[in-house]
């Protein structure tokens, strides 16, 4: 009985959220999707991925998107949020309590419990274990900025943000680390830190000792920089041009450590300079935080949240997270 109730409660919220995301008009970027999720080459997580696809039956997913079409859905949107649903999944296969910052994203898990049976059997194979799905019971949820700022740190090392990325999970790097977190990280064994914030279930150990080793680096090497004082270095190198993965990560660490207190208006003055180009349009963007005045008139963010390369670097652009609406266990 207590279950029936539990599913017709999921089934009633998966449609009341469905029919406010037609209402508003959200589109995406006509972008081609990446291969094999578009994880970074070096992070050996190409196998997590295929296992991830084959966990997956074609036609298990062609029931979910077939759900997800509506008059006012396009295919590419329903190709990209699946998309990035699966690179949430990914997540939830190496570090713990991931939540969930998309409304958008939400919305394909929704349609995916929907199959119960099926549902259930790619989170056993995959996971090894039924990954449920946490509705916010609260009336108004909390932004929860320290897991946030753990899942943009983790994202951005696994994954190649797109403007995509930034519409449907909001802007990146909005918030520094938590304060505990990094001092774990510098005093932790690896072991510790994998029981701390690390699914152990033995598949992809070597895959998560090698995010600890380079959260670890980071770290050092933003105390470094500080010792020697090179607190305005980040500044001075991005306006010598582009801003690499690299730089932008070890400036989000550094002034996590350094400048918590003002932190989205340093790393919004650094995300000034990581500029990509979009599919041949003339300006220039972020899919980390900036957008430019073109995205802006034709694209709209769950969250209602956005702001222009002219304003950006100022520290009342907040992250966009869609609150915390639910999360995963």
């Amino acid at each position: 009985m207590i279950a029936a109730i539990i599913v017709g409660a999921v089934i009633l919220l998966a449609l009341i959220i469905k029919r406010l995301a037609k209402s508003r008009g959200f589109r995406l970027y006509k972008e081609e999707l990446p291969d094999e999720l578009g994880v970074h080459r070096d992070k050996e997580f190409e196998d997590i991925v295929h296992s991830l696809e084959d966990s997956l039956p074609i036609a298990y997913v062609q029931q979910v998107k077939q759900r997800m079409k509506g008059e006012n859905t396009k295919d590419d949107e329903v190709e990209w949020t699946f998309f990035e649903m699966k690179r949430y999944f990914l997540l939830n296969a190496v570090i713990k309590d991931v939540p969930m910052f998309s409304a958008r994203v939400d919305e394909v898990w929704h349609e995916m419990i929907m199959f119960t049976v099926d549902y259930e059997r790619f989170t056993e194979h995959f996971f090894n274990r039924f990954l449920h799905h946490q509705p916010n019971v609260e009336t108004t949820p909390s932004p929860q900025p320290d897991k946030r700022a753990f899942f943009d740190w983790m994202y951005a090392h696994l994954f190649d943000i797109t403007g995509n990325s930034r519409l449907l999970w909001g802007k990146f790097f909005q918030h520094p680390l938590n304060k505990s977190t990094l001092q774990d990280f510098q005093r932790l064994s690896e072991d510790e830190l994998l029981d701390r914030y690390f699914l152990r279930n033995g598949k992809w150990e070597k895959q998560q000792r090698a995010l600890i080793q380079t959260l670890k680096e980071e770290i050092t090497a933003a105390r470094k920089r500080k010792k020697m004082g090179e607190s305005t270095y980040f500044k001075k190198a991005a306006k010598k041009g582009n801003v690499s993965n690299e730089l932008l990560f070890q400036g989000f660490v550094f002034y996590s450590l350094y400048e918590a207190t003002d932190f989205s208006r340093y790393m919004n003055e650094l995300l000034l300079y990581k500029k990509t180009i979009y599919a041949g349009d003339t300006a220039s963007y972020s899919g980390y935080s900036c957008s430019s005045p073109w995205e802006d008139h034709h694209h709209h963010h769950d969250s209602g949240s956005s702001c222009s390369s002219s304003n950006c670097s100022s520290s009342s652009c907040s992250s966009s997270s869609c609150g915390s609406g639910c999360s995963s266990s």
